[in-house]
């Protein structure tokens, strides 16, 4: 357990807790979707492959920032 996570990305409580929530969010959205697009194979054929490279470019931008 890392008890000093919130020094080392540089964030707040609530920063963090904001970012992750959101975070959080985004992937239960994309879960959603994921299951609509194996159903309707038509419907969003790429929304969810952005969306994984939206949050992985600022999944980038955290870590970059934390070196």
């Amino acid at each position: 357990m890392n008890f000093n996570h919130l020094e080392e990305v540089e964030e707040t409580y609530f920063q963090h807790f904001n970012r992750a929530l959101n975070l959080s969010f985004n992937l239960l959205i994309m879960a959603f979707v994921c299951f609509a697009h194996t159903l309707f194979p038509f419907l969003f054929t790429s929304f969810v492959s952005k969306k994984i490279k939206e949050i992985n470019s600022s999944l980038d931008l955290l870590i970059k920032k934390e070196i």
